[in-house]
């Protein structure tokens, strides 16, 4: 028995002895299983662990113990024997705590609301009042990115953590120009306040807003007191009292005409590759200029992307897509489209704002459209019915962008843009008697090259070029029989080229001086023709070309006590009226503690170019705003303005109060749309009072802000009406409470809107003529809705390489709809041919759900 013993101790021993293996470029899984067979162990192991390790190993007789060693070094797994016979194989633990405080390199002050991003995730924290930040536990080998605004971005791995627990972590201003001190979180996450009074806009940090699935820039600026749309668009924008008209809109440099999609109701600009947006209520700087009234800069990315990426989306009423490619390291490209499915298939959302884009038009029946009290509706509804039966509505938009980034040096960065919107309508009655089609094409199309760059570390230079081309085409068209009864024709078109060059010189860390010059060449063009049988044709037309020479100079004095001291100086030739103006502007904050400051404004602006009503029935009454040209019969707008305030900011609370006077010259009666009955040319002024509150307070993860705005605006026409009268965007009180919750991968936002009615005209029928009272001397209903949207964020993978978001939001939750503006038509009565006045009111948008689903690779 003992020899029997002894065989088999030394077979086992001479078979292990000889274990002769030799791998070469061997997925892991496999070396592991075979060295399991040969040395009778068990490997205990995951997929997910040893997936594509590929290893090169040579066995010659070697002990299990310095196999298991030659394999950690090889994968940088851990191989740890728990018995004579099992080994366990993991992922070492390469987590580390990530944690720190920030602070200016040079003043040694902390810096509140930094953002700290995690670069594979997108996911990220701000800092709190004493620069603190923590990310928990994360890979060492994850990079981590800090960005606080006027200081250099900060790039560091988080393995640099492991050797100080929560360590000192110093930023940089930026060299190339003065730093721009701001107030993080000023509203919600996304939205900051600049020293020079100005708002920051990120899309990228923008947090959920009432309302709102996925953020859209021109809506989100409106939660800013002062800031506002009467007509619910997106693009109806008036600030401080200002027409929508009179707001400069930039989109990489681009002056756009039009900017909305769905006649306002959307931006045209894709939110998912705006960087962000600059907004000026008042005190811009001197190389902003052309507009009377708000600035809203918007710019997409430009940093050259290190690796490609991009995301895809759909919603309630479009599908979306962008990319961003690296081309090489100092070049890179991002590519985005969007468009609607709205002439394929109609959602809620479609249905729920096209009947308030097309309510009293021939597109939807509506009730608003009823006769003055008095006067029966006799229509022929059998009429209506055929009408409706036979009718065929074709709408849709779409807009395409691309820009080029070139890192050209260390100092010098090379961008060109490109972006075209287009929204195209055309609706059609047809039946045995007649074709009845209307044909409405809006289009803005444009492009920029900008050369920025330093020398000589104080020396900046920046050249900036641009061409803007809008085109909106109306064609009303009856046939019979194929021969044309009635036509007509609205046709406007704006054709702006232009050239900013400047250098600035930063003298020292306070002081910068800047100097430029700009030129644009505008030619406008607009056309209003109709033609009917028997009838002389009426036609209207103007084409007006401009060349425009500016120079401008600015200087800013930034002390460390973060007092502000802006003094700029525009002077603009316009070659139209021959005339040269001078614009000084003014901008001054000064703190009277850490937490305290106070700041004022003044500036003067010219405007030469406008929007004005086409009163005449154009049948379709759609994007009825034409731009016209100052000329010898038109004025160029000059705005003077004052603002002052204080601003109060401490452990997440946030107060401002800020008082403004606007005073507008050169305004005419055909810019303004005013209910009456002279529709000659007349000019006017309007005076504008108003104040604008903000209080807003942040509890860990839960944000609330209530906005309030106060406005007087009195227009003074004397050929129209020897007293003033109100503005038809004159809204007294506008008062704004929002909630915003974040928990885990959830958002949540409520928010609820209430102000006073807009003025309008009364009007009566006298000798089948419109009759009409004082202008604007009636107010309509107060105004208010709830608004309500939910996001859910989450990871397809471990990476966070692809991502997804899905979100919901609905406006006017409880549905309740109001006349937000009212104007009259003389029409015949279908049935005794009567002359009877339609009072058509524009309804307010009832609820409107939305629902998004995003994804981002």
């Amino acid at each position: 028995m003992k020899k029997t013993l002894l065989l088999l101790f030394f077979c086992t021993y001479s078979l292990q002895s000889q274990i002769t293996k030799d791998y070469s470029e061997t997925p892991l899984q496999q070396v592991l299983n075979e060295l399991s067979e040969s040395y009778n162990l068990i490997f205990s192991f995951s997929n997910e662990t040893v997936k594509n390790k590929i290893i090169t190993l040579t066995v010659n007789n070697t002990p299990i113990d310095e196999i298991l060693i030659t394999l950690k070094t090889l994968t940088n797994l851990n191989f740890k024997k728990i018995s004579n016979r099992q080994v366990i194989v993991s992922s070492p633990n390469n987590k580390v705590e990530v944690c720190g405080y920030l602070f200016d390199e040079t003043t040694n002050e902390p810096l509140s609301y930094a953002s700290i991003s995690i670069e594979s995730t997108k996911t990220g924290t701000i800092a709190n009042d004493d620069g603190f930040f923590q990310l928990g536990t994360i890979d060492e080998n994850t990079s981590i990115t800090i960005q606080y605004v006027g200081y250099k971005d900060k790039v560091i791995k988080a393995s640099s953590f492991k050797t100080s627990d929560c360590p000192r972590i110093p930023l940089f201003i930026e060299s190339t120009s003065l730093a721009e001190v701001l107030i993080v979180e000023y509203i919600t996450t996304g939205i900051d306040k600049n020293i020079d009074g100005s708002f920051r806009i990120s899309n990228e940090e923008l947090g959920i807003l009432p309302g709102q699935s996925e953020p859209d820039i021109m809506q989100s600026i409106q939660l800013i007191p002062g800031i506002n749309s009467p007509d619910e668009t997106a693009t109806g924008i008036q600030i401080r009292g200002g027409s929508p008209d009179q707001n400069l809109v930039l989109w990489d440099n681009i002056k756009m005409y039009n900017t909305g999609h769905f006649f306002g109701m959307f931006s045209a600009f894709n939110p998912n590759i705006v960087k962000s947006a600059k907004i000026f209520k008042g005190g811009a700087d001197p190389r902003y200029g052309d507009r009377a009234s708000g600035i809203i800069d918007i710019s997409s990315d430009k940093k050259v992307p290190e690796k490609f990426n991009g995301g895809t989306g759909v919603n309630g009423t479009h599908a979306d897509v962008f990319m961003k490619v690296p081309v090489a390291k100092t070049v890179g490209l991002v590519i985005s489209g969007r468009r609607s499915y709205t002439d394929i298939f109609e959602t809620p959302t479609y249905k729920a704002l096209s009947e308030k884009v097309f309510q009293n038009t021939k597109i939807v029946k509506n009730p608003n459209q009823t006769p003055i009290p008095g006067e029966e509706d006799d229509d022929d509804d059998d009429e209506e019915e055929r009408e409706e039966a036979i009718a065929e509505n074709n709408f849709f938009f779409y807009d395409a962008s691309t820009k080029l980034i070139i890192d050209a040096s260390e100092n010098d960065k090379i961008l060109a843009s490109t972006i075209y919107t287009n929204n195209d309508l055309a609706f059609e009655i047809n039946d045995e008697e007649d074709l009845i089609t209307d044909n409405l094409k809006i289009q803005n199309k444009g492009a920029s090259f900008s050369w920025e760059g330093t020398k000589l570390k104080h020396f900046d230079h920046s050249l900036k070029a641009y061409y803007s081309k809008y085109d909106s085409d109306y064609l009303f068209t009856k046939k019979q029989e194929l021969q044309i009864e009635k036509q007509s024709i609205r046709k406007n078109t704006v054709e702006d080229v232009g050239l900013d060059l400047n250098i600035a010189y930063d003298l020292n860390t306070k002081n910068s001086l800047m100097l430029g010059y700009q030129f644009s060449n505008n030619e406008v063009f607009y056309a209003i023709t109709r033609e009917a049988e028997f009838e002389t044709p009426l036609n209207g037309s103007g084409r007006v070309k401009n060349n425009a020479n500016t120079m401008y100079v600015n200087y800013k004095f930034l002390p460390k006590n973060k007092s502000f001291i802006n003094l700029g100086l525009r002077a603009s030739h316009y070659s139209i009226v021959n005339k040269l103006y001078l614009e000084p502007r003014v901008n001054i904050e000064y703190p009277f503690t850490n937490f305290l400051r106070m700041k004022v404004t003044g500036e003067l602006r010219y405007q030469p170019i406008s929007q004005l009503i086409e009163f005449e029935d154009t049948q379709l009454r759609l994007e009825n705003n034409l731009w016209i040209h100052a000329n010898e019969e038109v004025p160029v707008l000059k705005s003077t303005q004052f603002s002052t305030g204080f601003l109060f900011s401490k452990k997440g609370w946030n107060f401002e109060i800020d008082g403004y006077y606007k005073n507008i010259n050169g305004l005419t009666s055909i810019t303004n749309g005013f209910s009456t009955i002279n529709r000659d040319l007349s000019t006017g002024e309007s005076i504008i009072y108003g104040i604008d509150v903000l209080l807003k307070k942040k509890f860990k993860n839960f944000r609330t802000w209530l906005g309030y705005t106060f406005n007087d605006i009195k227009y003074t026409f004397p050929e129209i009406q020897e007293a003033s009268f109100p503005g038809n965007n004159d809204i007294t009180h506008n008062f704004r409470i929002s909630n915003t919750y974040k928990i885990n991968d959830w958002e949540f936002s409520l928010g609820w809107l209430w102000r006073s009615g807009a003025p309008f005209t009364d009007a009566g029928l006298v000798n089948d003529k419109i009759k009409y009272g004082a202008i604007n001397a009636k107010r309509l209903p107060e105004y208010h809705r709830l608004d309500i949207s939910a996001i859910y964020r989450f990871d397809f993978n471990k990476t966070g390489n692809w991502r997804g978001q899905i979100g919901a939001s609905i406006q006017n939750l409880y549905n309740r709809q109001v006349p937000v503006s009212i104007s009259y038509r003389v029409d015949d009565n279908a049935t005794t041919g009567e002359i009877e006045l339609d009072k058509l009111r524009q309804q307010s948008l009832g609820i409107t759900p939305n629902v998004v689903l995003r994804i981002y690779f």
